[in-house]
């Protein structure tokens, strides 16, 4: 893979039939296997209109390419126009009790809706809101869901925003509509022909099949959770595995200003702390003095390929592999991971990944094969642990579209696909660092005491190790 100038210009609208690389086509099949929603939950003061949501969501859509696209059946492409309006976006639920991330039972009744109202591209749009009312009036709650081969953070984040810029111009808040300019996308071999080249394609995949043959033989750590055995749905022993949960918080801000003057200092970015804080309570937890753990890191092409694809609405995530060794200082741990988030982003590695990625398409497209592709995935995955960190998210969720609804808690997360027990999340929103988490309540009864305050724990001991002379 290069870094070079995008050979081909944005476009700003489908054409009849475009291809489908192999970012998004591994979702379309993985839906078949696994839960692949994303996910955006804003809860703001008072109380929001259903029909204006909807309305809002509809122009919203009208203005997003892929989002009214559908893969074609049997090959790698898309159709473009698939999707008539016929079929309601928006579902509406009133809650006896407050809107609020601390309520377990409020968590459960937004993961059921995404456990029971699971996306299918190849059926219909792939998008999806619910709309939560307090019963006193006093907060409402948007959760929008998103098929995860359509959209990443960044995506999402765009949509969202554009939906609350609809709504904030139906309802009065704002004198003037948001902008007509479509969302469009490009795929990977529209926007690098060259990487398609059948030499160049050959060299990955034999390059993706070397890499998937070393994992299988290594034996990489993640962390120790109380659960053993298979993570799919009903290849599993635990009846409830599909069941997720997520934490949300937010940094204190002298933890945040902490971690800033100490990534300045050591010269590395605040990614790399958290991420290294991240391995130590790994580290910690798997009572190992030797070997290698395993983190997956969600790597953005975004702004690799080119920063004009930064506003492009689809998903340019590939997974990448963080190997760290166990038994190391604070200084050596911190060049350790800052050298594997380097070489998870250099052109060579994700080019790998993206041949893994690319002949995992083998098994998948055949359903026969699937039960290969569930072994193939989890072995060369080779850890439970993912951590994403989608950075300073530029959109406004200070509000929905007006101070009568005043935001009181965002959050935003991916799909939880096996191998892994969680994601953590540590985005920046309105300008405040957060900790976030989803996971499987299978893994972690109480995760705030059995993740969340170790992790930090970690972090803390790590930072002060980095602080003394």
């Amino acid at each position: 893979m290069t870094s070079q100038t995008a050979t081909l210009p944005v476009r700003s609208n489908v054409a009849e039939v475009r291809p489908l690389d192999a970012l998004s086509e591994a979702f379309v099949h993985l839906g078949e296997l696994a839960n692949v929603n994303t996910n955006q939950i804003i809860i703001v003061d008072g109380r929001l209109d259903a029909a204006m949501l909807e309305q809002s969501a509809r122009l919203a859509l009208a203005g997003v390419p892929l989002l009214r696209a559908r893969p074609l059946p049997g090959r790698p492409g898309l159709q473009s126009d698939a999707f008539s309006g016929a079929r309601s976006l928006v579902r509406h639920r009133e809650h006896a009790g407050a809107c609020d991330f601390g309520d377990t039972e409020f968590r459960r009744l937004l993961m059921d809706f995404s456990h029971d109202n699971r996306l299918d591209w190849r059926e219909r749009a792939p998008v999806q809101l619910l709309l939560i009312t307090a019963a006193d009036g006093a907060s409402s709650c948007v959760y929008l869901c998103t098929h995860h081969g359509v959209a990443d953070a960044r995506s999402d984040s765009l949509l969202f925003r554009l939906i609350i810029d609809h709504y904030a111009h139906l309802s009065g808040a704002a004198a003037t509509p948001p902008s007509s300019e479509p969302l469009p996308f490009d795929t990977l071999a529209e926007i690098r022909p060259d990487w398609y080249r059948p030499l160049t394609r050959t060299l990955r995949w034999l390059r993706g099949f070397r890499s998937v043959a070393a994992d299988l033989v290594q034996r990489d750590i993640g962390l120790r959770v109380p659960l053993s055995g298979s993570r799919w749905e009903g290849r599993s022993a635990h009846p409830r595995i599909g069941e997720l949960d997520f934490f949300h918080s937010v940094l204190p801000e002298a933890l945040a200003e902490r971690l800033i003057r100490v990534a300045r200092a050591t010269g590395v970015t605040v990614n790399t702390l958290l991420c290294a804080g991240l391995a130590r309570h790994l580290e910690r937890a798997s009572e190992r003095g030797d070997g290698m753990l395993r983190i997956t890191c969600a790597v953005s092409l975004r702004r690799l390929i080119d920063p004009r694809y930064d506003r492009s609405f689809r998903n340019y995530l590939v997974p990448s592999k963080i190997r760290v060794r166990l038994g190391l200082g604070a200084r050596g741990l911190i060049r350790s991971v800052h050298q594997a988030i380097g070489a998870a982003r250099s052109d060579r590695q994700l080019s790998t990944e993206l041949g893994r990625l690319e002949s995992l398409l083998l098994a998948l497209r055949r359903r026969p094969l699937h039960g290969v592709a569930r072994a193939l995935i989890d072995g060369c995955q080779g850890t439970n642990a993912c951590y994403s960190n989608p950075g300073r998210i530029e959109e406004d969720f200070s509000s929905f579209g007006s101070e009568r609804h005043r935001t009181r808690q965002f959050i935003g997360f991916g799909c939880l696909v096996p191998p892994y027990d969680f994601i953590l999340y540590t985005p920046t929103v309105n300008g405040r660092m957060q900790l976030d988490v989803v996971y499987r309540r299978a893994a972690f009864s109480a995760v705030r005491q059995q993740f969340v305050g170790p992790l930090l724990s970690e972090l803390q001991r790590l930072l002060d190790e980095l602080e003394t002379p």
